[in-house]
């Protein structure tokens, strides 16, 4: 019995330290808080930074947003806020700002996941239907899911070195099965279905299954197709002769109608303000300010390392509007 009563104290003992243990780390991580807030941290993730400003603009703004990367989110531990995200973020506080006329947005990627891609097209139409006009601005490269997303502006202005294009889809994937054969390697892996391991690496390559999955590339490019006949304003017909994945340069783009124009960022800038209405504007670029946790996942990250970062993007097969290698530019 008193053994047992020991026993019964050490355990009671352990749950009050480790009770103690988690409010004490609850309180360092509210002090850590409380330290980066200090610091310049916030709890607002935009920051704006005024670029010009007019006395006599009445607090009316255009408004610039920068966006570089490639357009897939990450999910793990280290993984900064993706592209999409922080875009997304931006171009609705913009949106529902009354004190924004209008929107300049620089996008610089090679594309990325389609849905990426939908997602910020069908914001900036957002912002237009908001009644502000959105000029996007390409930078070194706008391809693919970039373009995807650009069609949706008011106008599209590329620098005179950018190379665009690249309209299409692809299901990326690899094949390893006859390796693993020679190696005497087996897949045995169970499946509640015949197509539930469609297009798995580890298994031959089964026609019937990629015929289904040409479908869906083909239905998810038919929709491409169709965004970017209506955003500028072309035939179907006339856009698939395009959309075949080649690249164009600034010129030839703008010769085939993919573009509005061609200039650098004033030139782009002074576009947005005439589309904005009755000036004069302040010139205001909204940032996204990283959070604490952001910059806790920032700094717990590895290096970069393409062969891993490329492996962890092919893992699983998925549709994307890519021109690049998908771990350029992250």
């Amino acid at each position: 019995m008193a053994q047992l009563e020991t026993q019964r104290r050490r355990g009671f003992g352990c749950l009050v330290f480790m009770l103690v243990a988690f409010a004490g780390l609850g309180l360092v991580g509210l002090g850590l808080v409380g330290l980066y807030g200090a610091a310049g941290g916030s709890a607002d993730p935009l920051h704006e930074v005024v670029e010009s400003q007019r006395a006599d603009a009445e607090g009316k703004r255009v408004v610039v947003i920068e966006a570089t990367g490639v357009m897939i989110e990450g999910g793990g531990l280290g993984s900064p806020p993706g592209l999409t995200r922080r875009t997304l973020m931006l171009l609705k506080h913009a949106r529902t700002d009354d004190r924004v006329k209008g929107v300049l947005l620089r996008l610089d990627t090679p594309g990325g996941s389609v849905t990426e891609a939908d997602l910020l097209h069908h914001e900036i139409q957002a912002v237009r239907e908001a009644g502000k006009p959105v000029v996007l601005l390409m930078g070194d490269l706008c391809a693919s899911g970039g373009y995807y997303a650009a069609v949706a502006a008011n106008e599209i202005w590329a620098l005179p070195t950018t190379i665009t294009g690249s309209i299409g889809v692809i299901l990326q994937g690899l094949n390893v099965s006859e390796l693993m054969a020679r190696h005497g390697v087996q897949d045995t892996s169970l499946t509640s279905g015949p197509n539930k391991a469609m297009l798995s690496p580890t298994r031959p390559v089964n026609p019937a299954q990629q015929a289904l999955a040409q479908a869906v590339v083909d239905e998810l490019y038919q929709r491409f197709v169709e965004l970017v006949a209506a955003g500028r304003k072309l035939d179907e017909p006339t856009v698939k002769a395009l959309a075949d994945g080649r690249i164009f340069t600034a010129r030839a783009a703008l010769e085939a109608k993919l573009i509005d124009g061609i200039g650098h960022r004033e030139r782009a800038l002074e576009r947005t303000k005439q589309l904005s209405g009755a000036g004069p504007f302040d010139v205001v670029r909204y940032e996204a300010q990283p959070s604490f946790f952001d910059l806790l996942r920032a700094r717990a990250a590895a290096p970069a390392n393409p062969v891993m970062e490329l492996a962890d993007a092919l893992a699983t097969p998925r549709a994307l509007a890519l021109y690049a290698p998908p771990w350029v530019g992250r």
